[in-house]
Parts: structure tokens; C-alpha cells; sequence
């Protein structure tokens, strides 16, 4: 599945805030922040509020927890949920400045299992936020899943909780694991769509539990 969907997309580093933060700055705090913009909303629209954060205030550890709550919400104002981002984004930034002395390379260095469990300690870390630090940051051998992956596994047939969706995709090899997390999320965007999917022209449709019983509640087709 992941080659059909390789030859299907061109992956771009600036479709994916976290990983366009990763290779400009190298600096996991700032994708942990890029992260967690990014939840509930657009990529395009998390940037727009980081590049305002961090021209106002700074993409620090230091500097976040000593900023005004007010000039935070301000510049992540467009964003989805940005009252509760705010409060997240000081408390998160206090918690590694306090415990780690504003480095979070000091949990990512953990290893596995170890730093999964310290970043899901985090102020508004869950699951997700943590493994896409850990794949993005480490290249550990965890599968981030988001709201376009659950969607695309449960029509394959992949249903379940988050680990055992997971689970699944951990299965690729692990030079293309970041790779297929990349283009899943691109192939829900631009395919798999919630609302009027484009089923006939999808590169994975022979293999769709849901196409299948789209196709079938058509009935046969007549010449």
C-alpha cells in the first residue's frame, strides 16, 4: 500500500509544519510547540501562529514561560482552540524549563519506551503529539496517527483503538515508517476525504473494505 501511495504523491516538507520546523531548526522544543498548533486545525493555519509566536515572543522554553498569556493567545488567535493552547503552551514550557532545564533533547534521549511515558506526562502531550516528536526528532520506531490515518485504516478494515492502528502501521519497514505516516495524512487530504471521498480514482480502492460495500450498495452494473 505505502508504494502505491509513494508513486501516487509528492511529499513536501512545508505541507507538514513538524517536519518543515525539524529540518530548519533541529530543535524539538519548537516542534513540540509546531505540534500542538497543529491540533485541531490546519497545518497551513498552525504556521501562520507559530511564525507570529515566534517573532512576538520566541520559540523558547524560557520565553514562553515567562510570556504574557495575553500576547500568546494573541498571536495563535487564529487557530482552533487557542485559549486552551494557550494555557498548554505555559504550562508545557514551565514543566521543561523546571524538570529539564528548558531541554527536552534530555526525554527524547531516554530511548523507548522511557520517553514516550515522560512526554505523555507533558501539559497537553497525548499520543500523538509525543510519537510524532519521537519519529520526527529520533526516527524511533513508533507510527503517529492522526484523524486522516484513522479514517483511511478503519475504511481498510484497520479498525481500533490508537495502539492497536498504530501497531499496524509500525509494520513498515523502518526507513519508510515517517514516509507512510507523511503520505497517509496526504492521501486523506487529498483522497480519502471525510465527507465525498474520491473512491473511483484511489490508488488503495481494491483493497477497501468501504469501497467494497460502496460498490455493493449499488448494485450490478448494466451495459
Amino acid at each position: 500500500m505505502v508504494s502505491r501511495l509513494d508513486r501516487a504523491y509528492k511529499i513536501k516538507s512545508e505541507d507538514f509544519l513538524a517536519i518543515e520546523i525539524w529540518e530548519k531548526t533541529r530543535d524539538p522544543f519548537k516542534v513540540l510547540i509546531a505540534t500542538i498548533l497543529t491540533q485541531n486545525t490546519t497545518d497551513k493555519g498552525a504556521k501562520k501562529a507559530y511564525e507570529e509566536l515566534d517573532k512576538e515572543v520566541g520559540i523558547t522554553a524560557e520565553g514562553l514561560s515567562r510570556a504574557d498569556p495575553e500576547v500568546i493567545k494573541r498571536c495563535i488567535r487564529k487557530v482552533g482552540l487557542h485559549n486552551n493552547k494557550t494555557k498548554v503552551i505555559k504550562e508545557v514550557s514551565t514543566k521543561i524549563l523546571n524538570e529539564y532545564g528548558g531541554d527536552i533533547n534530555k526525554v527524547l534521549d531516554l530511548g523507548l519506551p522511557k520517553a514516550r511515558e515522560k512526554l505523555v506526562e507533558l501539559p497537553g502531550v497525548g499520543k500523538k503529539t509525543a510519537d510524532v516528536l519521537l519519529i520526527t526528532c529520533r526516527d524511533y520506531p513508533v507510527f503517529p496517527i492522526d484523524t486522516h490515518i484513522f479514517r483511511i485504516s478503519k475504511r481498510l478494515g484497520i479498525d481500533g483503538n490508537y495502539d492497536k492502528v498504530s501497531s499496524f502501521w509500525r509494520e513498515v519497514s523502518d526507513n519508510l515508517r515517517l514516509r507512510a505516516h507523511l503520505l497517509l495524512i496526504t492521501h486523506g487530504r487529498a483522497t480519502c476525504k471525510a465527507i465525498k471521498p474520491k473512491c473511483d480514482t484511489c490508488v488503495l480502492n481494491d483493497c477497501c473494505e468501504y469501497y467494497a460495500r460502496l460498490r455493493g450498495s449499488q448494485g450490478p452494473e448494466t451495459s
